[in-house]
C-alpha cells in the first residue's frame, strides 16, 4: 500500500466533507436563498457546486483505487493533475480578482492533496 496516495485519498475526503457541510452552509445555501439571480445563473451555479462535490469525491476513490491497485498510478496522476489544476485556478482568481487569500481559500485544500498525490505517484 501507498501510504502516500493514502494521505492524499484521507485528504481529499476531508475536503469533500468540508465542500458539502460548510460549503452547503456559506455558499450553496445563500445561492439558493438569492431572488436578485437569474434562475439560470442560480441553479447554473448550484449545479457546478454539485460537480464539484463529485469531483472532489472522485478525487478520493481514485487515491484510494491507486494506493491499493498495483496498475493505479495513471489514476493517481490524473487526480494530482486535477487536485494542482483547482489549486493553481484557486491562485489565479485571487491574483485576477484581487481576493483575499485567507477567504477564498481553496488552495489550501487542494495544495496539500496535490503534493501527496505528487510524491505518491513518484515513489
Amino acid at each position: 500500500m501507498n501510504l502516500w496516495l493514502a494521505a492524499a485519498s484521507l485528504v481529499s475526503a476531508v475536503t469533500c466533507g468540508l465542500h458539502v457541510f460548510m460549503g452547503g452552509k456559506e455558499a450553496a445555501g445563500p445561492l439558493l436563498k438569492s431572488s436578485e439571480l437569474d434562475p439560470i445563473a442560480k441553479f447554473t451555479n448550484y449545479y457546478c457546486w454539485h460537480l464539484v462535490t463529485i469531483v472532489i469525491a472522485g478525487l478520493a476513490v481514485a487515491f484510494a483505487y491507486s494506493c491499493l491497485a498495483a496498475s493505479g498510478n495513471d489514476v493517481a496522476l490524473l487526480a494530482t493533475a486535477l487536485a494542482a489544476l483547482f489549486a493553481a485556478w484557486s491562485v489565479g482568481m485571487i491574483a485576477i480578482f484581487r481576493l483575499p487569500p485567507l477567504q477564498f481559500a481553496q488552495w489550501a485544500l487542494f495544495l496539500p492533496i496535490s503534493l501527496l498525490g505528487l510524491i505518491g505517484s513518484l515513489r
